[in-house]
Formats: C-alpha cells, sequence, structure tokens
C-alpha cells in the first residue's frame, strides 16, 4: 500500500509538473484557451481551491495565468480535456506512443540531435509521454536513464518542502555574525545605505544632474534611476513605497555577494555598495511586479458573488422553462402524430388495396370478388351502418360462423381473446406480427382482414401469400356483435 501511495503522489506530481511546462510552452496557449473558455468558472475555482495554486507565481504574468489554467482543468477531473492538450502540444511525445508497442522507452523520443528545442518543451514532451503511456495502457521501461533522471527532476521541482537558502531565515548564527559586522562597516561609510540607496539631491535649479558634485556610485544610482524613464517608468514611487531598506534585506544582499565571490575587503567596499544599489531598486522593481500579478489574479477571482447568483438563477429558470415547454410540445407533438400516424395508415392501406385490386382486376378474376369487397367496406366508411339489434344478433348462425375454415388476420390481443371466446376453430393473428407463418394462410376458405388494427405489411403478405380460391373479406368493426353480424352478411 506504501508503494502504491507514493506511485500515486508521484503520478499527482507529474501532472502539476506538465503545468509548469505547459505555460512556458507558447504553442499549448491555443489548446489551454479552447478547453478553458468553454467553462471558465468551473475551471478558475477548481484551479483557486488547489493547493499547487501559487506554485508558479515565479514566471512572468502570461506563464502564471496559464499555469493556473492548466491547473483548473486538471484538477476538475476533465482528463479528456487535458489529454487532448497534451498531445497536441507535446507531439513528438504522442508519436513515441503511438509507434511502441508494449514498453515504451523515453530514450527513443522522436528529437533528433539537430533539434533546438526548448528546456521546457523537451521535459514536457518526457512528462506527457509517460502520462500518455498510462492512458493507453503501455509500461514504461523504469530502468531507462531518461526515466528515472526525470522522476528525480520531477520530485525534486514540486517538492514544496524546498526552502530558498538565500533567505535570511535560512541564513545560520555564525554567517549571520559576520555579515553584520560588514552590515555595520557598509552604514558607517555610506550612511544613505538604508534609505533606499537613494542619493542625496544633486541637481541643478533647472532639473538637470550636477554631474561635478556627484562620485561614481552616485553616478550608478542616478544612471539607474534614468534606464527606467526609457521604458516609461518612475522609480522613485517604487522606492517611496518601501523607502528604507532593512537590515535582513541588507543581510540577504551581502550574503548572495559572498557566495557569488565578491571581495570582503574595505578596499572593495564601493563595488559592493554599487552592486547593493543596483540589487535593491531591481528589487523594488520586482516586488512591485509581483504586487502586480497578485492583484491581478485578486481581481480576476474576485467575482461578485451576488451578481453570479443572480446569473445563475435565471439561467436555471430559463433552462427549467425551456425544459417544460419542450416537454410540452414533446407529449402534444407525440401524440398527435401518433393520432395523424394512425389514421394516415388506415388511408394508405385501403388506398393501396384499391389500387392493387384495380391493377390485377381484369388479369386475375379471383381479384373481381376482393375488390368487391374492398368498394364495400369504402362505402361502409362513409355511409352510416346500423348496429345490429339483439335481436337480430340472436338470429347470427354461430355454429356455421365457427365451422368456417377461416383466418383473420390483425386486430388486438384483447379483441382477438374476446373472439376466440365464440369462434375457438378460427385462427387469428394479432396486428403488427408480421412475420406469420404463411402456411397458416394455406387451403383456407377465408382470411378476414380486420382494418381497424392491422398494419400495411401484414395486409400485403397475406394477399401475396393466399391460395387463389381464398376468398377476401374485411372488418371494419370492434363490437364483437357488429363483427359476427358482418362476417355473415359477407360470406
Amino acid at each position: 500500500m506504501e508503494k502504491d501511495n507514493t506511485k500515486n503522489c508521484y503520478e499527482c506530481r507529474l501532472n502539476y509538473f506538465v503545468c509548469t511546462s505547459l505555460c512556458a510552452t507558447k504553442q499549448a496557449y491555443k489548446y489551454i484557451d479552447k478547453i478553458y473558455n468553454s467553462n471558465k468558472e468551473k475551471y478558475s475555482l477548481c484551479s483557486r481551491e488547489c493547493s499547487y495554486y501559487n506554485l508558479a507565481n515565479s514566471r512572468l504574468l502570461e506563464e502564471e495565468m496559464y499555469f493556473k489554467k492548466a491547473l483548473g482543468i486538471i484538477t476538475s477531473g476533465a482528463e479528456e480535456e487535458f489529454y487532448y492538450i497534451i498531445r497536441m502540444t507535446y507531439k513528438k511525445a504522442n508519436l513515441l506512443i503511438k509507434n511502441s508497442k508494449d514498453i515504451v522507452r523515453l530514450n527513443e523520443l522522436p528529437i533528433k540531435s539537430s533539434d533546438i528545442i526548448p528546456q521546457e518543451e523537451l521535459l514536457g514532451n518526457y512528462a506527457a509521454a509517460i502520462i500518455l503511456a498510462k492512458k493507453e495502457g503501455k509500461k514504461l521501461d523504469e530502468d531507462d536513464f531518461f526515466f528515472r533522471a526525470f522522476q528525480e527532476m520531477v520530485n525534486l521541482r514540486m517538492n514544496p518542502l524546498i526552502q530558498n537558502s538565500l533567505k535570511y531565515s535560512n541564513i545560520d548564527k555564525n554567517t549571520r555574525k559576520q555579515l553584520r559586522e560588514i552590515e555595520a562597516d557598509l552604514c558607517e561609510r555610506y550612511p544613505n545605505m538604508i534609505k533606499g540607496s537613494r542619493e542625496l539631491d544633486l541637481q541643478k535649479s533647472d532639473g538637470s544632474l550636477d554631474t561635478q558634485k556627484i562620485n561614481d556610485y552616485q553616478r550608478i544610482a542616478y544612471a539607474l534611476d534614468y534606464v527606467y524613464e526609457l521604458e516609461g517608468l518612475n522609480i522613485i514611487p517604487l522606492l517611496d513605497n518601501k523607502p528604507n531598506t532593512t537590515s535582513k534585506e541588507l543581510l540577504e544582499l551581502i550574503n548572495i555577494w559572498i557566495k557569488c565571490g565578491g571581495s570582503m575587503e574595505e578596499s572593495k567596499y564601493d563595488s559592493l555598495y554599487s552592486y547593493i544599489i543596483a540589487a535593491t531598486k531591481l528589487k523594488r522593481l520586482l516586488e512591485t511586479y509581483k504586487d502586480a500579478k497578485r492583484l491581478y489574479f485578486r481581481d480576476i477571482a474576485d467575482i461578485d458573488k451576488d451578481q453570479l447568483k443572480e446569473k445563475n438563477d435565471i439561467i436555471t429558470k430559463i433552462t427549467q422553462e425551456k425544459s417544460d415547454l419542450e416537454a410540452k410540445y414533446n407529449k402534444t407533438k407525440t401524440e398527435l402524430e401518433k393520432e395523424n400516424e394512425e389514421l394516415k395508415e388506415k388511408i394508405r392501406l385501403l388506398e393501396n388495396k384499391n389500387k392493387h385490386l384495380e391493377e390485377k382486376l381484369f388479369s386475375e378474376p379471383s381479384v373481381k370478388e376482393e375488390l368487391i369487397e374492398l368498394r364495400n367496406l369504402m362505402f361502409n366508411l362513409s355511409e352510416h351502418v346500423n348496429i345490429p339489434s339483439a335481436e337480430t344478433n340472436r338470429q347470427v348462425d354461430i355454429d356455421k360462423l365457427n365451422s368456417l375454415n377461416a383466418v383473420c388476420i390483425g386486430g388486438t390481443d384483447s379483441w382477438i381473446n374476446s373472439m376466440k371466446e365464440v369462434l375457438p376453430n378460427w385462427v387469428f393473428i394479432a396486428a403488427g406480427f408480421d412475420n406469420f407463418d404463411t402456411a397458416l394462410l394455406k387451403n383456407k376458405e377465408y382470411i378476414f382482414v380486420n382494418t381497424i388494427s392491422n398494419t400495411h405489411a401484414m395486409y400485403y403478405k397475406a394477399i401475396e401469400n393466399k391460395d387463389k380460391d381464398t376468398k377476401i373479406r374485411y372488418i371494419n368493426a370492434i363490437n364483437r356483435d357488429r363483427v359476427l353480424y358482418e362476417i355473415e352478411k359477407n360470406l
């Protein structure tokens, strides 16, 4: 279980690692936007709720933005959408998976020695190959050097416990003591150091710089200020936001200078001071940039909840109304279509039967009788036919009818059951049983066709497979007494 948990933890980190590669790979942006824009609220919320949300805050604004978008897509559970993004972005990895059989080896990634690929894109291809291999059910060669090296890189980059050793809190006590001694000497030699590394006002009355009164190190400070003006920025407000450089900040900068091999001899303090001037101004600019990014992401995430709820309520109401109207429309439409189809079926059945009989009238003498019966049926449909009285019904010879060698096609199950009570010797074939055995029609004296409940297919199958001498009769009633009356009347 511990091994499985470790594996799952690695797979989880691997997914987030892909986000850091995607955000630095510009060809991925259009694919990320395509998915993200389909449901911004959902993906944005999932991203903000993830513990890795601030993992890319050290990157450029555009990269951090796309990291958060990709993170939202992954954490939302949209697997297919995520696979789509990495397949389209990392085509070399996708090609490796397609060309590999059962085992995938990262050292076979189709990259030529002449290819110039940015590091993040290369790492992204490795990560994508591992993810897609699992998706396709293929095994990875875990002994492959590239695989083991990549695993270590993922664990190292994604380890949240790794701290920046350059921070003041991570400097040991002995080193701090040495750094404070150097700080004290610097502050004594350069009194303006803690004041944001700003020099005294050395400008002429016309606003120009009095270059004759400043030394080389003051010149560095002013020259750096003018560099910001090239980009239309003013460094002074950035320094005024935090005018005094803290002791901890100075110690951190001095520590960096030492780690880079800078000399601590007093004769070299001017160089150290020049570095601190530049580093402090750069630090303030980066702090401002980080604040700007923080405000940007805060603003796009700070959606008015009341307006969002109102919008969702309106959408829900409209959706429900639409659903109710569609259900009502579909129900009415279905009922009308069913009724219409039933009427059309009856009309088509009668018209086609009539046409079929007319075509065969002169070529087949036996059809003449069928046509006469069909015309009688059409007449009965258009004229009122009185239902026989009970006294008339008692005059129907049931025994005579039951002795007929007859088959009846069509009719519902309930109607057939009712007819079998008086005509048990007859063969009945229910409506819709289009694949009935045509042997049931052989040697029959009569075929009775129920026109109220029947199908086109059943009728034509009966007509085409009946014996030449078999007579066709039509039943256009449901009431059993009336049916018996019509049968006897039409014999």
